[in-house]
């Protein structure tokens, strides 16, 4: 019996080359050029084309099973739970966390795409999830945006949303100190301080609080200190509050310059005389410049000659009769030790 099957088979493959073909495993059926290939059943029948399991069928290298599929698919849905509007509204540095959902009647997977507007900034959408998550910003705003929600067919449904942000207010805790009055920015405050006081809280004392020229501080590095007519062998930086040495002018012509690297409210400057007795300034003047060119007088109890330290080692403050708005600041010796040289460490008080 198996013997006359594959006798049959050869025989029809054979008479009928150009229109059947069994190539085990595979059967083709196929038309001479410009003809037609007609499945037809008898009346009232139908013919079907039916892929085994795992099998596919093509019309012109098209899968018509996925075809089909496509064709009788249904576009995505969009839930209840995320109706078309507004998703919520949020403080400035809340955590943002809100989902939209779209479900596809036909069960496969969602992808979801922002197509217009725009979110929040810092905030993102999950593609996978629908999960709009991220940190508001601190900003008064009305967010609106459209997401596409495309299932595996590439059929949408499209939806418009909105997330509403409202500025924190920065001066609700009272973060001025000492009488400042705090004014409302984005993301941050601004302290408006009264006299002496100075900071991003008004919390700092300017006419106690050193500047950084001193050696137990050196925040004003050495570059920023410069001599002019320097006596001997010594370096302007030698010039620090509470240093082991000391800076020496030459004369009343010398100045030690300090450049605070930014403008700054001066209120008060000290000073030491150099490590030696003979070494020491009785008075001098200060001279200050926003620009390093031009350069005025500060003034000290209705004077600009400035009280010195007496000796080498007694600091000697000097408070100005009102603030100053400088970047360099010039000691300039006026007297000094008789039979010596100008010395001085100095030392700059401001916020």
């Amino acid at each position: 019996m198996a013997k006359s099957v594959i006798l049959l088979a050869a025989l029809i493959s054979s008479a009928l080359a150009s229109f059947l073909e069994v190539d085990y495993p595979n059967v083709n059926v196929s038309a001479e050029r410009n003809g037609d290939a007609i499945f037809e059943a008898g009346a009232g029948g139908s013919v079907f084309l039916q892929p085994g399991a795992g099998g596919t069928v093509y019309i012109n290298k098209t899968d018509l099973k996925k075809f089909i599929e496509k064709v009788k698919s249904l576009p995505p849905i969009w839930t209840k739970r995320s109706q078309h509007g507004s998703l919520g509204t949020f403080l400035s540095g809340q955590y943002v966390q809100v989902s939209v959902e779209a479900v596809d009647p036909d069960g496969s997977s969602i992808i979801y795409s922002l197509i217009s507007g725009h979110l929040p900034p810092g905030t993102v959408l999950n593609m996978t999830t629908g999960e709009i998550s991220g940190r508001a910003p601190d900003i008064d705003a009305e967010y609106s945006f459209g997401i596409r929600a495309t299932d595996i067919h590439g059929k949408y449904a499209d939806g418009v949303f909105s997330i509403d942000i409202r500025e924190k207010d920065q001066c609700l805790s009272n973060p001025c100190m000492n009488g400042g009055t705090c004014t409302d920015d984005l993301g941050q405050f601004n302290c408006s301080c009264p006299l002496r006081y100075g900071g991003n809280k008004c919390q700092t004392v300017c006419d106690v609080n050193a500047l950084g020229v001193s050696n137990s501080l050196k925040t004003i590095p050495d570059a920023q200190i410069s001599g002019h007519l320097t006596f001997g062998s010594n370096n302007p930086w030698d010039g620090r509050l509470g240093s082991s040495t000391g800076w020496v002018g030459n004369d009343s012509n010398s100045w030690l310059q300090v450049d605070l690297g930014e403008s700054r409210e001066v209120y008060a400057v000290a000073t030491q005389g150099y490590h030696s007795t003979s070494y020491y300034i009785s008075s001098f003047t200060v001279t200050y410049s926003v620009d390093g060119n031009t350069f005025v007088y500060a003034t000290a109890n209705g004077s600009t000659n400035l009280k010195g330290s007496s000796n080498y080692d007694m600091i000697q403050k000097e408070m100005f009769d009102k603030p100053i708005k400088a970047r360099f600041l010039r000691f300039n010796p006026v007297t000094w030790h008789t039979g010596g040289h100008p010395g001085l460490r100095v030392e700059v008080y401001g916020c």
